[in-house]
């Protein structure tokens, strides 16, 4: 996975709730819901924006193969980039 950076909207808020989570964006007053795998890549990403960090974490602590979380990842950050709630470097 390339190192690339993701800065986080300043219009998303997000809450834990119970294991998953949901996103509200402010600007369009739309919800985005993520399971716990989303919930956990979502607060990596708050640390420091890394993919490469984030997907390295994720790696480490759930058995699935490399490739197949790195195409799951690129998914959920287009998803997340259409809907507004970030933007990638």
């Amino acid at each position: 996975m390339q190192d690339r950076r993701v800065t986080l909207s300043q219009n998303a808020i997000f809450q834990d709730i119970a294991g998953d989570g949901v996103i509200l964006d402010l600007a369009s007053a739309s919800y985005f819901g993520l399971d716990g795998v989303g919930v956990r890549f979502w607060k990596l990403l708050q640390e420091d924006g890394s993919l490469r960090r984030a997907h390295d974490a994720l790696l480490a602590e759930y058995d699935v193969e490399p490739s197949l979380l790195e195409k799951d990842l690129d998914a959920l950050v287009a998803q997340l980039a259409e809907a507004g709630l970030v933007t990638v470097e």
